[in-house]
């Protein structure tokens, strides 16, 4: 009898290494699978480990239509894996909005280290040394609203100018009119369009950001702009 008992004892102290390699094998295969989406589906890869990032960081990780779901920190969908995607989808939205041959000279939508840039000449949003949003304004912003609001992202909306000097009874120098016009946005896409305040801000840079000479009346008209930008990161 004691040798029985002895003979059990034994086998139930080696059973944590059936255990043991039943969970290496288990994440050897997961890992490969892994190097395989990174391979050849890199969007996937990229959901997927937002999917893990949810879990580990004590989300739920819930996969929904296609999109994460985490504790927060997870953006709805993966900006980054589906930047090109996104921005693509926006241009043609703003495209429908408005027409005729201004379509490429007066807004471009591009990829970048921060995020999506929608970049919008003033001409389009306001007439010269106002901040009312022109009818076309609210066209284009109506038009990418639904994208706006299917992103978890924070969105910086952002004025600038050209160096004529400003001062009328409204606005004493350039800061105003940039701070103002971008404010005027926000103010739609919430009061229209029901944004999360909170995951919008604005700025206003005046002459001090330019992307052309302002010894121009061309290049001066490209620094007179609105600035949409999505950011990839979790805040503004």
């Amino acid at each position: 009898m004691k040798k029985r008992g002895h003979s059990e004892e034994h086998e139930n102290l080696e059973r944590w290494l059936l255990t043991y390699a039943d969970l290496i094998t288990l994440l050897l295969a997961f890992f490969i699978m892994l190097y395989s989406l990174s391979k050849n589906d890199a969007q996937r890869y990229h959901e997927i480990a937002s999917y893990l990032k949810a879990i580990f960081s004590g989300g739920t990780g819930i996969l929904e239509g296609g999109a994460l779901q985490g504790g927060g920190a997870i953006e709805i969908p993966d900006l980054v894996a589906r930047k090109e995607e996104i921005a693509k989808r926006l241009y043609e939205q703003i495209s429908e909005a408005i027409s005729g041959t201004e379509v490429e000279r007066t807004f471009s939508v591009t990829p970048d280290e921060r995020g999506i840039t929608i970049r919008v000449l003033d001409r389009t949003f306001f007439d010269e040394g106002k901040a009312d949003l022109k009818e076309r304004a609210k066209k284009i912003l109506d038009s990418v609203a639904p994208t706006l609001l299917g992103l978890k992202n924070h969105i910086r909306i952002e004025g600038h100018t050209d160096n004529v000097p400003i001062n009328t009874s409204e606005f004493r120098s350039n800061w105003e009119l940039s701070v103002r016009r971008a404010t005027e946005v926000i103010r739609y896409l919430i009061e229209r369009h029901k944004l999360p305040p909170e995951r919008l801000s604005a700025s206003g840079y005046s002459e001090f950001r330019p992307i052309a000479p302002n010894d121009t009346p061309e290049g001066r008209a490209l620094n007179r702009r609105i600035e949409i930008i999505i950011l990839q990161g979790e805040s503004g």
